[in-house]
């Protein structure tokens, strides 16, 4: 069993130092999200290559908040909570709740999420999405036609189906990154959440 220790301020496991300096790219995104939340996230601290993490965090930014995505931001917020639900990532929870919140869903229909979406009073083409998206998540290997099959029964289109899926990958790979380095939700974060 692994000892659990207190992190203090660390805010990942890294063993290197926030960069002192940013690039003008990366310090753009981070002034774009203290704009947006009044704090900068910690995975955006992180010492990241900066052309790297500006590239990755770019395409979350474009898939999620892009005015010109075809599914609704609340479809695609419940899609980013239902991985990361899926994947028990607790900065990734905790945020995109937070943000499926500021779409109007009900707290309590975000409570329920974070625990077990089946659960959840979701639409049929709500149901389609995390269903998709936990297939996706837990079975990669096993995709096959089947997996879109649902997301056609519930009237997306092909075009549609796209955007899902690469939201679904994003997350699953946010999550992992996230989860691996050990990057800590920020307070500020938590606070959010409990006032939503």
């Amino acid at each position: 069993m692994t000892e659990h220790k207190p992190r203090g301020e660390a805010v990942s496991f890294l063993r290197i130092a926030e960069p002192q300096k940013v690039t003008p790219e990366l310090a753009e995104l981070q002034a774009e999200e203290k704009a947006r939340k009044g704090y900068v996230r910690h995975g955006l601290t992180l010492p990241f290559r900066p052309e790297h993490l500006v590239a990755s965090q770019r395409f979350v930014n474009l898939l999620v908040r892009g005015p010109n995505g075809l599914l609704s931001f609340r479809e695609r917020e419940l899609l980013a909570l239902v991985v990361s639900v899926e994947n028990r990532c607790d900065v990734c929870v905790i945020q995109h709740a937070t943000a499926l919140q500021k779409t109007g869903a009900p707290k309590s229909l975000v409570d329920v999420l974070t625990v077990n979406w089946r659960r959840a009073d979701l639409s049929d083409r709500e149901r389609a999405l995390a269903e998709f998206a936990t297939k996706l998540t837990r079975h990669p290997a096993d995709a096959d036609e089947s997996y879109i099959g649902g997301l056609r029964a519930a009237g997306f289109s092909e075009e549609e189906i796209i955007e899902v899926a690469q939201i679904v990958g994003i997350f699953n790979y946010t999550n992992r990154v996230t989860g691996v380095l050990g990057t800590r939700l920020n307070d500020e974060a938590h606070a959010a959440y409990r006032a939503g």
